[in-house]
């Protein structure tokens, strides 16, 4: 009889695990997915009923900063137990550009003032310097000559001369 009721414990227990178990692995999901409004690309995640999210993915862009996941224009409170799919919009913050500053050293020619621009521009019209008696060949930066120059720290651009012979 104690090994009846033994086994029969014992598979009363295997059942409530089996049906336990399932239930928890069956447990119903639901789909968060974002807008990352001009972002990098943020996948969907899957999340179960009545959990919820420990923490979101943060997306990129350039010269903006990611503020946060918003449902209809509030930020999403990840306290919210998850009943239904989501859809989370990103909203950003323009980030100021850095701006840099372009100096001119023509060495001993007109003066060039100086340039300031932001980060990431192309500059491929610069200026030109006269110097009496010298014909100007190019800028140089760092010893090499210029000819594009894409703002990207504070420069110092040196002439370089020819001497006009009669």
């Amino acid at each position: 009889m104690k090994r009846f009721l033994f086994g029969f414990v014992l598979i009363i227990m295997f059942l409530v695990l089996v049906f336990t178990s399932s239930k928890i692995l069956d447990a119903k999901k639901y789909k968060i997915r974002f807008n990352s409004n001009g972002g990098s690309i943020v996948n969907s995640i899957l999340v179960k009923e009545n959990t919820t999210i420990d923490k979101l993915p943060s997306p990129s862009k350039k010269n903006y900063e990611f503020v946060g996941w918003y449902l209809d224009d509030e930020p999403f409170d990840l306290t919210t137990k998850i009943k239904k799919d989501y859809n989370l919009e990103a909203k950003w913050k323009l980030m100021e550009a850095k701006k840099y500053t372009i100096s001119f050293d023509s060495i001993e020619g007109s003066k060039i003032d100086d340039i300031t621009l932001e980060e990431g521009t192309t500059l491929d019209n610069l200026p030109i310097p006269t110097k009496e008696g010298y014909k100007f060949l190019y800028w140089l930066y760092q010893n090499k000559e210029l000819k594009e120059l894409k703002v990207n720290k504070d420069m110092i651009l040196i002439a370089k001369w020819q001497k006009i012979i009669d």
